[in-house]
């Protein structure tokens, strides 16, 4: 959700600020004597709680006059509730809660949701929920915008970290878990986003074509789950449009969420989505609170039929009804303080248990603490915590990895080096070291009225360096127009020189004849986060040898912020003193980062500036080389073989330092398994848009791929990734045996089979292990998956132990989706059943007979 586009950082913290304040009256109850129950309603059925949630929202429909049922649809502010209060309806305060709440202070910052489905364990994601829903409940707020169950289509995405990876059924799982906790508070969870979100550029306007087969078999399961596992009593639409009708307007995927998938709450919208606002009610839509613009006058003139008015808002009243919403009032004062040492005790756990071990040669880790750690990189208050956009939460004053490493090993064995500033924005370059081709100080510039430098310039001049911001950097350019800047560069050091640029548009830096970076961004900067999104790259130079340079920039894919660029740079590599320090120590941490968010998809699976080459360079006179990955995801690792070990942190607010720490040390388990595939090369996974990026691109994506994404796509295509789906290595060893499958048989009341699966901790130290149960093709001549995650189970063991674990597979996963019957059809026959630690890692094979 966007709901402060077109702000900027000050206007959005001024809007944050007043948002807390309106919310500070909400808490205060509607006295039933403030005024009388209409006109023959003596009694106010609506509020016996001990009726159903049905019963009371019928009783309340009918009290309400029509206009009241048009103020609940539309209300967007708290003063919009006012003529309801008579009624005890409350007002709906909404806030961003994918990993705790935004835009708050004094609240915890939990690990990224991908983190969160790296653990695999649904209890602690109902921890997780409840912990962020009572915190929710306590600064005034009523309605949860979250979970996010999007499917990691392609790990591109800049919102790749807000929801829990490639498989329909984790996303599921952990979505419902989520979802039950949140709504233990008395609070509504809106699940987002329905769907086909999948990425940021153009999201706005994207057209997403898709079967309909993919849509029932992948994209939709996650939320028929936290409708009827978590209890889900709101769900979100999406920004893009799905088969050429936007997603919010389009009857075929409401009429499935709300039939099918089984939603007897009510839809609402993204921030302000491009659909019409009329046309979206009349679609299905059930609350306008996050579309401002939707005309009241549509509601009596006959653009909006009764009949819809009247389902929407008792839509909305089951809900206020269900959560407890309309029962339990909010206090009356927001505390300032909401996080507690119970909640930054659970951040820290979730992080461990989210912590995966990709790499451990010759058991590197744990580490040892008698012996000199060297930390490298941004491992202090640098380390980026949390997704930039409408899951950024504050984590407030926390403990760095560095801190958290030198209380476990001492601080006299702890060295330390910056050896990259991660993905972060640069100084600007100054004018002093440009050199214009006539020899003047600075950059020599031309302009073209077209995005092609086509023609002849409409514009020459020598300007000091490349800095603009909403606009041009010269007067008279038309809307779409292109630049080029041209000279020498001269730098003061020698070694690896790194070039970045904070970016509304499309840009192409040339240096010494190589391609520093050609890239485009929508924006640069969004909302919350303290970071900026960057492109860079980086190249050797020589201390006082002038090369030449060229920039060229065009409006292509500006975005609301209107044409902008800053050229920037760091002279001075850091590596050289990180190597010095790495040589000095029995290990080398290598810590790295990436910064992904809101209206930003990566064009890269690289890690950013100068990260890569620190890592080699380390690892080249370090051979106990570990990399720790604060990443938002899958990245490329052309070190791998030359590094012993690598942690996958992902983004682990509060607990950034504590749980990695624990995690190195080894008074906590890796216990994280990838909820994603990790590619090994750019091109492998489903198609990459190649479209425009802003909000008007009006670009088009087909997701030929079907139903095969994450592990299936490569299965598919017979690729071998990097480090595949499931994967996660320990600090002990398992064993599994004695599988036991049961069979289906259909005309059975119980529809499940049951998976049995010993398994035994062979090694010395207490330890979990995430057992995988995957399905093979189904017994029929349509194409299915060679292997499908049907059930999960983490266990934990000591050393010697062994347990039994239970897996139940319901019919809907022995099913496919008929097209052209247009239901689901289970088809009798053999079905494989494997067991194993990832999608390429089977320990145990049997049969499953549906009859």
């Amino acid at each position: 959700m966007n709901r402060f586009r077109g702000m900027t950082r000050r206007q959005v913290t001024t809007a944050a600020v007043l948002g807390t304040a309106g919310a500070m009256a909400i808490g205060i109850p509607a006295s039933a004597a403030t005024r009388s129950a209409r006109k023959g309603s003596s009694v106010q059925l609506w509020r016996d709680t001990a009726k159903s949630p049905d019963r009371r929202a019928d009783a309340l429909l009918a009290a309400m006059t029509h206009d009241e049922k048009v103020t609940l649809i539309t209300a967007v502010e708290v003063a919009d509730n006012k003529p309801l209060e008579y009624l005890g309806i409350p007002a709906m305060t909404r806030v961003d809660a994918s990993d705790g709440l935004r835009g708050d202070k004094g609240v915890t910052a939990f690990p990224a949701p991908n983190a969160l489905a790296a653990t695999f364990d649904t209890e602690l994601a109902e921890e997780y929920g409840r912990a962020i829903g009572a915190e929710a409940r306590a600064k005034g707020w009523n309605v949860l915008l979250g979970p996010t169950v999007d499917i990691d289509r392609n790990p591109r995405n800049g919102r790749e970290s807000e929801s829990y990876g490639e498989d329909p059924l984790v996303n599921g799982l952990i979505g419902a878990a989520v979802t039950k906790g949140f709504q233990k508070n008395h609070v509504i969870a809106q699940v987002k986003h329905f769907t086909v979100y999948n990425q940021e550029d153009g999201r706005n306007s994207l057209d997403v074509k898709v079967s309909e087969r993919a849509l029932r078999e992948l994209y939709y399961p996650a939320y028929e789950h936290t409708i009827r596992d978590g209890g889900a009593l709101s769900i979100m639409g999406s920004y893009p449009k799905v088969n050429g009708v936007y997603a919010c307007q389009n009857e075929h995927i409401i009429t499935a969420l709300k039939q099918d998938l089984g939603l007897k709450g009510y839809l609402g919208t993204d921030f302000q989505p491009s659909a019409d606002p009329v046309e979206i009610i009349k679609a299905g839509v059930d609350s306008g609170a996050l579309e401002p613009d939707v005309p009241k006058a549509a509601f009596s003139d006959g653009r909006i039929p009764e009949e819809r008015t009247n389902d929407a808002a008792r839509r909305i009243l089951y809900a206020l009804f269900a959560s407890g919403a309309f029962d339990h009032p909010l206090p009356a004062t927001p505390a300032d303080v909401v996080t507690t040492p119970e909640h930054q005790a659970l951040a820290r756990v979730t992080g461990e248990q989210a912590t995966v071990l990709l790499k451990n040669a010759g058991g590197v880790l744990p580490l040892s603490k008698k012996k000199t750690v060297a930390v490298i990189g941004p491992a202090g208050k640098d380390a980026i915590t949390g997704v930039e956009g409408s899951s950024y939460v504050d984590p407030g004053d926390f403990t760095t990895a560095v801190d958290a490493i030198r209380v476990k090993a001492g601080v006299g064995r702890v060295l330390v080096a910056q050896g990259s500033y991660g993905d972060v924005a640069l100084p600007l370059v100054p004018t002093d070291v440009f050199t214009t081709p006539d020899g003047k100080r600075g950059l020599h510039a031309e302009f073209f009225d077209n995005e092609a430098f086509a023609g002849a310039p409409v514009a020459v001049t020598t300007t000091p360096n490349v800095d603009f911001r909403r606009g041009g950097p010269v007067g008279g350019l038309p809307a779409k127009w292109s630049g080029r800047w041209t000279g020498t560069i001269t730098p003061p050091t020698t070694g690896w020189v790194r070039f970045s640029t904070l970016l509304s548009g499309a840009a192409k830096v040339v240096v010494d004849g190589e391609t520093v970076f050609d890239e485009s961004r929508f924006v640069w900067d969004f909302f919350f986060a303290p970071q900026e999104y960057t492109v860079g790259g980086v190249t050797r130079l020589t201390a006082g040898e002038p090369v030449e340079i060229t920039v060229e920039y065009s409006t292509k894919d500006v975005g609301f912020n209107g044409p902008s660029m800053k050229l920037c740079w760091q002279p001075d590599s850091l590596i050289p003193e990180a190597v010095e320090t790495a040589k000095k120590a029995d290990v080398a941490v290598v810590f790295v980062n990436n910064f992904t968010g809101e209206a930003m998809d990566r064009d890269t699976l690289s890690l950013p500036g100068d990260q890569n080459q620190l890592i080699e360079a380390v690892a080249a006179v370090n051979p106990n080389t570990v990399v720790v990955l604060n990443t938002s995801g899958p990245m490329l690792m052309p070190w791998i073989r030359d590094v012993k070990g690598v942690l996958q942190a992902w983004y682990q607010g509060a607990a950034t330092g504590t749980s990695i720490a624990g995690v190195l040390y080894g008074d906590a388990e890796p216990g994280g398994r990838l909820p994603v595939t990790f590619p090994s090369t750019e091109e492998q996974g489903p198609s990459t848009y190649t479209g425009g990026k802003n909000d008007g691109a009006n670009g088009t994506i087909s997701y030929d791929e079907g139903i095969y994404v994450g592990y299936k796509w490569y299965d598919k295509n017979c690729k071998k990734p990097l480090f595949p789906f499931g994967h996660g290595l320990s600090y002990t060893s398992f064993a599994y045996d004695r599988l036991r499958v049961g069979n289906l048989s259909l005309g059975d009341a119980r529809d499940t089979a049951s998976i049995r699966v010993e398994v035994r901790n062979t090694g010395r130290r207490t330890g979990s292990d995430v057992v995988q149960v995957y399905l093979g093709h189904l017994p029929t001549r349509t194409d299915t998956p060679e292997k499908q995650l049907a059930g999960f189970a983490r266990v934990s063991l000591k050393p010697g132990e062994r347990e039994t674990v239970t897996i139940e597979v319901d019919r809907r996963k022995l099913s496919y989706w008929d097209e052209r019957k247009g239901r689901w059809v289970t088809p009798i026959g053999k079905v494989p059943v494997y067991v194993g630690r990832s999608a390429a890692d089977i320990k145990l094979a049997g049969t499953i007979t549906v009859k």
